[in-house]
C-alpha cells in the first residue's frame, strides 16, 4: 500500500508533463509552427478556451496528452504492485572463454594438467597442447583428486602428470601401472630411474635406507633428535583406545635402539628390531642394552624400562610392533632397507623418479614403511630452501591411495609451504569419508584448503557428492504455479503465481550419474569447471609420447644385485663377529683333539644327501643364487 500512495502522484505528474509535451508537439505541427522555436507546453501556456478546445488540432492534442497520463499512472501503479522476486545464488560452470581469463588454458608441462576441454566452442576446437585445462605451477602447485577404484584417475591424472613434469618425481604406484607406462619416458628424458618394490619377488628392489643419513652426523645428540623425528613419520596409532597411551614411550624405546644400532656400526630399522625383540626375558635384555650402550640418554631410556613390570614392557613391545615397527621383522623389507640406492637429499640436485610400487592388497600392510619414506621426502624437502644454481629440480609427489596409508601429519602441516620448497604434491584418495576416517573433518579441511585445486573423477560415494554439490554452489530457478478455483456460484478463477527458488547447480544424485567420461573441477576462489576426463591412450598428443617409448622396462640391473650381495654378506661378517665366546672351561688334562673327539662321536657327521634334506628354503636359495654369481664371474674372467 505504501508503494502505491509513493507511486501514484508520481506517475499523475510525470504523466502530465509527458502527455502535454505529445500534445503539444502535435498541435505545432498541425499549425505548421517552426520546430526550432516551437513551445512544447503550447497546450497550457494558449490555452484556446472550452468551445475551441474542441476543434482541431487542439482536440487531439489534449487527446493525446491525456491518453499519454492514463498509460503512465497504469504503468506506474503496475510496477508498484510487481514484488521485485529474491535473488539466490548465481553459480556457473566456467565458460571456455572464463577458463582461458582465469589462466587455466596454459600450456601443457608448465604445471599440473587435470582435463580436456569440451568439442563445443571455439577453444574447445584448439588443436595440440592447448585443448586441456592445465595451470601453472605458481597458481595452482597441488591438487586433491578424488576417485573411487577403476574411475580412471591413472589414464586420466597420474600417467599424463608423469609423462609431462620437467623434474624429479616420487610417486606412490599401486600395481606398478604407472612404471609400466612412463618409466622408459623419464628414463629417454635423462632422469635416473629407481624401482622400490618391497613385496616384488620376480623382480629386485632399489633399497632406501633413513638411518644412514642419521649415522653420518657427527653430532649424537642430533642423531636422537633426527631419530626422535623420525619415529613421529610412521609409528602412528589409532588416536581411541590404549594403545595411544603408550606410543609415546614406545617411540622413546625406538630411538634408544636407533641409536644403540647406530654405535653397533648396523644402522638399519631391521638392527633396532632385533635389537627391541630380541630375547624372552626383556627385562634382562634392555638391562644388557643399558650397558652396551655409550650414549647416556640411551643408557637412561634402557634402565629406566628394565626396571617395568613384565606385564607394562610387554605392552610397550606389543605397541611398538602394532604402531609399524612390527613391519620390519619381515626379512625382505629389512633387506630393502638395509642400504641406499637412492637418496632425498639430491633429489632437487639432479632428475630422478622413484616408483615405489606396492600392491593393492599389500597397502595397509607396507603402510608404515609408505609413511616413512614419505615423511622423510617432505622433511628433507622443508628443510631447507631450493639452491637455484645447485638445486633447480621441482619434485612432483604423488600420493595414491592416501587415506589407506594411515595418518601422516607432516602432510597436513606442511602442504601450504611446500611448494616454496621445490614440492608439488597430488593427494589422491577414493572418497571424502575416507579421508574423514583417518583425518577427521578439520584436517581434511585443512587439505582441502591447501590443495588449491578440487578434481572428482566419477564421485558415486554418498557423501562425496553431498560434498561436492554444496560446493559447486547455489543458482536461482524462476518457479510459476498456475491453478484454478471455483467459487459457489460457478465462475472459475485462475491464478498464476511466480517465485524464484534456490536449487544446487547440481544435485547430489545429479552428480553421482555424472557421465564418466566428465569431470568436476573446482579451482578455489572460481566457479567450477566441467570438462572431459582425459584417457592418455586415446589422445594424439600422449599417444605420440607413449608410442616413441622403447626399449625393456628400466628395472635395477646386475650390478645392483652384486651390490647387495655384497652387503649381505658383510652384514653376516658382522652377525658372526657378534657371537661371543662360550663361558666354558674343559677339566685339567683333557686336550683340544679330545674333546673334539668326543663331540664327533656323540654328533655323527651327516651325508650329503641328509645335509641337502636339513637346509631350510632360504639357505637353498642363497646357495643356489651363490652358485649362479659364481658361475656368471667365471664366465666373464677368462681361467688361464
Amino acid at each position: 500500500m505504501n508503494r502505491t500512495l509513493i507511486a501514484l502522484p508520481f506517475g499523475i505528474i510525470s504523466g502530465a508533463i509527458i502527455g502535454l509535451m505529445l500534445g503539444g508537439m502535435w498541435v505545432q505541427h498541425q499549425l505548421g509552427a517552426n520546430a526550432a522555436s516551437a513551445d512544447m507546453f503550447i497546450l497550457v501556456k494558449q490555452f484556446p478556451g472550452l468551445s475551441r478546445s474542441m476543434t482541431q488540432p487542439w482536440l487531439t492534442g489534449y487527446q493525446i496528452a491525456g491518453a499519454a497520463l492514463v498509460a503512465t499512472v497504469l504503468f506506474t501503479l503496475a510496477l508498484s504492485f510487481t514484488q521485485k522476486l529474491t535473488q539466490y545464488g548465481k553459480a556457473h560452470f566456467q565458460s571456455s572463454a572464463e577458463i582461458r581469463k582465469n589462466g587455466l588454458l596454459q600450456m601443457i608441462g608448465g604445471g599440473l594438467v587435470f582435463a580436456r576441454l569440451g568439442t563445443h566452442g571455439i577453444l574447445g576446437r584448439f588443436s595440440g597442447r592447448f585443448r586441456f585445462i592445465a595451470s601453472n605451477w605458481d597458481k595452482f602447485p597441488h591438487c586433491l583428486v578424488v576417485a573411487p577404484t577403476r574411475a580412471g584417475k591413472g589414464v586420466g591424472y597420474v600417467i599424463p602428470n608423469t609423462l609431462l613434469f620437467p623434474g624429479s618425481c616420487v610417486i606412490l604406484d599401486v600395481k606398478g601401472e604407472i612404471f609400466e607406462a612412463t618409466s622408459r619416458h623419464r628414463k629417454a628424458q635423462g632422469d635416473e630411474i629407481f624401482y622400490f618394490a618391497p613385496f616384488d619377488f620376480d623382480y629386485p628392489s632399489h633399497r632406501y635406507n633413513p638411518l644412514e643419513r642419521i649415522a653420518a652426523l657427527k653430532n649424537t645428540d642430533q642423531q636422537f633428535t633426527e631419530l626422535s623425528k623420525l619415529s613421529t613419520y610412521f609409528l602412528t596409532t589409532s588416536e581411541k583406545g590404549g594403545a595411544a597411551d603408550f606410543i609415546v614411550g614406545a617411540r622413546e624405546l625406538f630411538v634408544a635402539g636407533g641409536m644403540l644400532a647406530i654405535e653397533r656400526g648396523k644402522p638399519t630399522i631391521g638392527e633396532i628390531t632385533r635389537v627391541l625383540f630380541g630375547g624372552a626375558d626383556k627385562s634382562e635384555e634392555y638391562k644388557s642394552r643399558a650397558a652396551e650402550a655409550r650414549h647416556q640418554q640411551t643408557k637412561d631410556i634402557f634402565m629406566d624400562f628394565s626396571g617395568y613390570a613384565d606385564r607394562t614392557l610387554s605392552s610397550y613391545v606389543s605397541v611398538l610392533k602394532g604402531a609399524g615397527l612390527g613391519l620390519w621383522v619381515n626379512p625382505k623389507v629389512d633387506r630393502v632397507t638395509s642400504g641406499n640406492d637412492f637418496s632425498w637429499q639430491n633429489i632437487r640436485m639432479k632428475p630422478q623418479t622413484i616408483y615405489i610400487v606396492v600392491n593393492s592388497d599389500d597397502i595397509v600392510t607396507l603402510a608404515p614403511l609408505m609413511r616413512l619414506l614419505f615423511g622423510e621426502l617432505i622433511a628433507t624437502l622443508r628443510s631447507s630452501l631450493p639452491n637455484h644454481k645447485t638445486e633447480p629440480w621441482p619434485v612432483q609427489i604423488i600420493l595414491d591411495e592416501f587415506d589407506q596409508l594411515g595418518k601422516m601429519p607432516i602432510v597436513v602441516q606442511s602442504l601450504k609451504q611446500l611448494a616454496g620448497h621445490g614440492g608439488r604434491v597430488s593427494i589422491i584418495t577414493q572418497s571424502i569419508p575416507g579421508l574423514d576416517n583417518i583425518y577427521g573433518e578439520n584436517d581434511r579441511l585443512s587439505v582441502e584448503s591447501a590443495a588449491g585445486m578440487k578434481l572428482f573423477i566419477s564421485p558415486n560415494e554418498k557423501k562425496t557428492a553431498a560434498e561436492v554439490s554444496e560446493a559447486l554452489g547455489k543458482i536461482t530457478r524462476l518457479s510459476v504455479s498456475d491453478s484454478l478455483s471455483s467459487d459457489g456460484r460457478g465462475f472459475r478463477r485462475r491464478s498464476v503465481s511466480r517465485r524464484n527458488e534456490e536449487r544446487p547447480l547440481m544435485s547430489p544424485d545429479e552428480v553421482k550419474k555424472l557421465d564418466a567420461s566428465k569431470v568436476i573441477l573446482i579451482p578455489e576462489r572460481q566457479n567450477p569447471i566441467l570438462a572431459d576426463r582425459i584417457v592418455y591412450y586415446e589422445d594424439p598428443y600422449f599417444s605420440k609420447i607413449m608410442a616413441a617409448q622403447s626399449g625393456p622396462l628400466p628395472y635395477p640391473d646386475e650390478r645392483h644385485q652384486i651390490r647387495s650381495m655384497r652387503h649381505e654378506i658383510e652384514k653376516l661378517q658382522g652377525q658372526v663377529a657378534q657371537f661371543r665366546p662360550l663361558a666354558y672351561a674343559p677339566p685339567a688334562g683333557i686336550t683340544a683333539k679330545e674333546i673334539i673327539a668326543e663331540v664327533e662321536a656323540a654328533q655323527p657327521a651327516l651325508t650329503d644327501a641328509e645335509a641337502r634334506e636339513s637346509l631350510r628354503p632360504s639357505d637353498k636359495e642363497a646357495i643356489r643364487k651363490a652358485s649362479d654369481f659364481r658361475k656368471k664371474m667365471k664366465a666373464k674372467v677368462p681361467i688361464e
